[in-house]
């Protein structure tokens, strides 16, 4: 029987974090879910803890990879559910909204389901909630990737854009909002994404590919796009100064 979803997680190095996502995944896994793990041939021993849980892990591969969304591209391909899920190897998923959201995925079938995750700066307690706000795509990524379920065939047809480092996520919900992909939005909270530095922190190079997703997307509307912008952060200055 073909499984409903299959949760992709790409490693590398991730043996302080992995052994967190890994529990959170067994809480979950069922004959609905596929669980799949591409690791860029990890040397710190992530390996050895993914061994550790051998019923879990229905598809592992290890290899040399040219970078995150290459695997991420990579896991699509292995991917025989309905549905795909990205899942880092630093977060976990939280069991009672992850459940609900397959009822969603099993009753509506919808193209893409896209539901909150919870963000820790520093502790549990420091707790920022990440909602999916699809009409304001054209201004910044306003989909948290880590509690996006996106139809299959979805996924495969538009692939991630592997000259990007950070910002390729973005460049996805955004093809697939202009292009007129219905994204249904749920306040359910299914997945806890542990920020702690990585190459996602380095804000000068998010910038770039930001403005550079927008520029090959939007066309000539990317102008306009940027006057708003501008607009909004001079209403903001002078909001300070009064």
């Amino acid at each position: 029987m073909q499984p409903l979803l299959s949760i992709i997680t790409v490693t590398k190095n991730c043996a302080s974090t992995i052994h967190r996502t890994l529990q959170s995944v067994e809480a979950i896994k069922s004959v609905d879910t596929e669980y799949i793990i591409v690791d860029g041939e990890s040397t710190d021993g992530t390996m050895d803890i993914i061994r550790q849980f051998p019923d879990l892990v229905d598809i592992l591969k290890s290899e040399n990879d040219d970078g995150v969304y290459n695997a991420m591209n990579k896991g699509a391909t292995f991917a025989t559910g309905q549905y795909v899920l990205f899942l880092n190897g630093d977060d976990r998923i939280v069991a009672d909204g992850f459940n609900k959201a397959l009822d969603i995925l099993r009753l509506d079938h919808p193209e893409i389901l896209s539901c909150r995750s919870n963000v820790c700066w520093i502790n549990e307690h420091d707790v920022e909630v990440l909602m999916p706000r699809p009409l304001l795509l054209p201004f910044f990524n306003a989909i948290p990737h880590l509690s996006t379920f996106i139809a299959t065939s979805i996924q495969r047809r538009f692939r991630y854009r592997e000259d990007l480092k950070i910002a390729s996520d973005y460049d996805l919900f955004l093809k697939l909002f202009i292009r007129g992909y219905h994204f249904t939005v749920s306040n359910l909270i299914t997945a806890v994404h542990y920020r702690g530095g990585g190459i996602s922190a380095n804000r000068v190079q998010s910038a770039i590919e930001i403005q550079t997703v927008k520029r090959d997307n939007l066309g000539c509307f990317y102008f306009i796009i940027k006057i708003i912008e501008w607009l909004n952060q001079r209403r903001k200055r002078m909001c300070k100064i009064q």
